[in-house]
């Protein structure tokens, strides 16, 4: 149940079936379905570079929960905003792959309730 305008050989061939718990930047609490559209769904007009449409077919997610917290506090003006859920991606919600830097990874959907199992997660100071 991909999405019909997925580049050809998007997800990858090495992108796999996992069981991730993995943190995501939301709007909502709790949260929706549509805190998990995927960047090309969520910025259509937007043109990527060859090199990354794939990746933009899919919803970022870290493993990391600091990895989250510097990520957003990079783009404090666009996702300052933004709270952060916790959740655990099952082999049946589609495939993953760590993509980028950090710990970072894509996960292309393929459940219609990606956000079934997140919930919001507190800052952790230190």
């Amino acid at each position: 149940m991909w999405f019909d305008d997925f580049p050809e050989q998007c997800p990858p061939s090495d992108a796999r079936q996992d069981t991730l718990e993995v943190f995501r930047l939301v709007s909502n609490i709790p949260p929706r379905a549509d805190d998990f559209l995927a960047t090309k769904r969520e910025f259509p007009h937007r043109n990527f570079a060859d090199d990354v449409l794939c990746n933009a077919h899919g919803v970022s997610v870290f493993q990391k929960h600091d990895d989250i917290l510097k990520k957003r506090e990079h783009f404090k003006k666009a996702l300052g905003h933004k709270k952060i859920a916790v959740g655990t991606i099952t082999q049946d919600d589609g495939l993953v792959k760590e993509t980028g830097g950090l710990s970072h990874v894509t996960w292309w959907l393929q459940t219609d309730e990606p956000h079934k199992t997140f919930k919001e997660v507190q800052n952790v100071t230190k």
